[in-house]
């Protein structure tokens, strides 16, 4: 099931646009939530995980151009196995319900003022389970993964989670998030709180 129309802007503006200057992106920052797992097919009841989003390096305008350039050039697929490389580490996240590894890379980190809001966005390629391998589940072609929310002038605020997305682009590179079959859509960030440097953008 495809996603909003939203997550389909938050991509584009992820790769390549409101990158924040290269004079701030060495700032950090540190996020907290709560992710609430939508709708899912195949449970009963919805799940709730606590996420930490450590930001260690905002990604700046320059690389967010030539990555930009990797998607337009070689598609989703090239861009994915440019995150794959582990040369764009932008920070990390860490969560339980994702792996037994204490952390996950972030791949991208843009953050963007807007009239609602302090809008950060976080885009990477997402790891995949020994089990999930062996088993050659469907989930395999769904290798991205992408966050995104907004904060209010105290830092506080609310989003959406894509854990396993799979990223699409038509002739005319229109981008497309696309959730898991058995999903009804992106899981929500709930209580989202920010803690350390607020990073200036322009």
């Amino acid at each position: 099931m495809k996603t909003r129309a939203w997550a389909v802007m938050a991509v584009a503006a992820t790769v390549g646009f409101a990158c924040v200057s290269s004079a701030m992106a060495r700032e950090t920052e540190t996020f907290t939530a709560t992710m609430i797992q939508n709708a899912d097919m195949r449970q009963v009841s919805s799940r709730t995980w606590p996420m930490t989003f450590r930001i260690e390096s905002w990604t700046s305008e320059e690389d967010g151009e030539r990555l930009q350039a990797i998607l337009k050039e070689g598609g989703p697929d090239a861009l994915l196995r440019e995150f794959q490389k582990g040369k764009t580490r932008a920070g990390y996240i860490v969560s339980p319900a994702f792996a037994r590894e204490p952390s996950w890379r972030v791949a991208m980190a843009t953050a963007v003022d807007t009239p609602r809001g302090r809008v950060v966005r976080l885009l990477t390629d997402r790891p995949v389970a020994l089990a999930e391998s062996f088993a050659g589940s469907r989930s395999l072609d769904y290798e991205f993964a992408a966050f995104e929310f907004t904060l209010d002038e105290k830092g506080r605020g609310q989003g959406i989670a894509i854990p396993a997305a799979r990223l699409t682009q038509d002739a005319e590179g229109q981008l497309t998030l696309e959730t898991l079959p058995y999903s009804t859509g992106p899981d929500r960030l709930m209580g989202v709180r920010t803690w350390g440097g607020r990073t200036a953008v322009d």
